[in-house]
């Protein structure tokens, strides 16, 4: 709009908000055009969106500052619980619950798991509908897992098909002890969301987790046929598979996520490890490397001196073995694998192991032998040689 007295070293306009443009009525939208030089012919919802437009290309966006509350959670995620906490104290509102989310997550963070609950129930107080979650979450960590559960069974009273509650629930109660109480609330949340693949997988976890290799490569298939793509639950697929002594399926499986992405160490292990069972020594050995050269684990260079055994290459086996040891030192695998392959009279651990001293050989005292002394044999008297008496 054109100011009734002119700024000196400004402009002669002000710009009306945006605010203003949308809620104006016609003769006031006809106005603002006039005074800023627009075309005013037109339908209202075309001029509107031509003062919009000029609006937004000349006003000046204001600069985005940190705030405390910014800094808190990057405190949290950064792993300075402490400072996340006394800047989440200096936030809090009376009528704003996040912040006590905020400070919740920080006395978790913290290790407070207690004082972390009173938080969560203060913003379940002041209205935040997610909070029986994060007091759910807090007491899991505390430890009190059938607290865990009451809570969320309070919130999916209110939310009956919520997927992130009724994973959480799952796990609570698997971690008690009743798996198939776990899987029942995992079928029913698939059957309430078929469209949710994350819930068949966590299905297929924890039935292998359980021991149920045949249960959990089926919940497995069934995440992989709605996300073809989830690398995760085919390499899930493959392992439940290998552990139920379905190898050929397994190679499949794992050749479909080495397909997805070709540089993951698990994959390529367990590929290697089902080489290995089928009696394909030479392809086990190069998966198996391949898998060393992007994750060195206890587990995938303990499978590396098992293919290196069985290429007969003893010394490149202990190698990796004696590796193992360093990060691991009391793996019980690589203690055996380490007294089948070190060779004979050589004390094993090669350098880590303490060397035997022998001890010096002291000077023997005088009047005294050491050892037997070694009786010295007669010369053969030679033909035509007389022998003296």
């Amino acid at each position: 709009m054109r100011d009734p007295i002119e700024v000196s070293g400004g402009d002669s306009l002000s710009l009306p908000s945006l605010a203003e443009v949308a809620h104006a009525d016609w003769p006031a939208l006809k106005r603002m055009c006039v005074s800023l030089e627009l075309n005013p012919k037109g339908r209202s919802a075309i001029v509107r969106m031509r003062v919009f437009d000029h609006v937004r290309r000349r006003v000046r966006a204001e600069a985005w500052r940190l705030g405390r509350e910014h800094e808190a959670a990057l405190s949290t995620r950064l792993g300075f619980p402490e400072v996340a906490e006394r800047l989440w104290e200096s936030t809090i509102q009376l009528d704003a619950p996040a912040p006590w989310v905020g400070l919740g997550y920080a006395h978790l963070a913290a290790g407070h798991a207690r004082e972390a609950a009173k938080a969560f129930d203060r913003a379940a107080q002041m209205g935040d509908p997610t909070a029986a979650l994060h007091r759910a979450e807090a007491l899991a960590t505390a430890g009190d897992l059938d607290g865990a559960i009451r809570a969320s069974d309070a919130y999916l009273t209110a939310h009956p098909g919520d997927v992130r509650a009724n994973a959480m629930k799952a796990s609570y109660v698997s971690r008690v002890g009743f798996v198939d109480e776990a899987a029942r609330v995992l079928r029913a949340a698939m059957e309430s969301h078929p469209e949710a693949p994350g819930l068949a997988r966590s299905l297929g976890v924890l039935l292998l987790k359980a021991g149920r290799a045949d249960a959990a490569a089926d919940a497995f298939r069934e995440a992989v046929r709605h996300d073809p793509s989830d690398v995760d639950a085919w390499i899930n697929r493959g392992t439940a598979l290998l552990l139920s002594g379905r190898t050929r399926e397994a190679v499949g499986a794992l050749r479909e996520a080495l397909e997805l992405d070709p540089r993951r160490a698990e994959a390529l292990n367990n590929l290697g490890v089902a080489y290995l069972a089928l009696g394909q020594t030479k392809s086990a050995h190069v998966n198996i490397e391949r898998a060393a050269k992007h994750l060195e684990t206890p587990r995938i260079m303990l499978n590396v001196a098992l293919v290196r055994e069985a290429s007969r290459d003893r010394p490149e086996a202990l190698r990796a073995v004696e590796q193992v040891l360093r990060m691991k030192p009391k793996d019980s695998g690589a203690l055996a694998a380490r007294k089948r392959l070190a060779p004979a009279g050589r004390p094993h651990g090669g350098k880590s192991s303490t060397a035997r001293r022998t001890p010096k050989k002291r000077a023997p005292a005088r009047g005294h032998r050491t050892s037997r002394p070694v009786a010295r044999r007669k010369k053969k008297p030679t033909r035509g040689s007389s022998r003296k008496r």
